[in-house]
C-alpha cells in the first residue's frame, strides 16, 4: 500500500470559462435531424434487405441492390459526418 502524502493538493480550480461557441444553433439543429434521417434510412434499408427477398417478384434483384448501396452510401456519409461533425458545422456557420 503507498503511503498518503501530508501535503494537501490545492483543489480549486478556476471558474469554468464560458466558451463562446462558433456553431450556430440552427447549424446545429439541422445537423442534428441530418444525422438522425441518416440513422433510420441506413436502419430502413438493411431491414428491408433482410425481409424482402423472402418475396418473389420480376425486379427483385434490382430493388434489393439499389437498397444495398443506399443504405451502405448512408452508412459511409454518417461515419464521416460522426468523425467530421464539428469541421464541417464550423464550415456551415460561416
Amino acid at each position: 500500500m503507498g503511503k498518503k502524502s501530508r501535503i494537501k493538493r490545492n483543489t480549486l480550480s478556476e471558474p469554468a470559462k464560458e466558451q463562446k461557441s462558433e456553431i450556430s444553433p440552427v447549424v446545429e439543429q439541422n445537423f442534428k435531424k441530418l444525422l438522425k434521417i441518416m440513422s433510420w434510412i441506413v436502419g430502413l434499408c438493411f431491414l428491408i434487405v433482410i425481409t424482402l427477398p423472402n418475396f418473389e417478384f420480376y425486379y427483385l434483384d434490382f430493388v434489393i441492390k439499389f437498397v444495398f448501396y443506399l443504405g451502405v452510401f448512408n452508412l459511409l456519409l454518417f461515419v464521416f459526418f460522426e468523425f467530421f461533425g464539428e469541421a464541417l458545422k464550423k464550415m456551415l456557420s460561416k
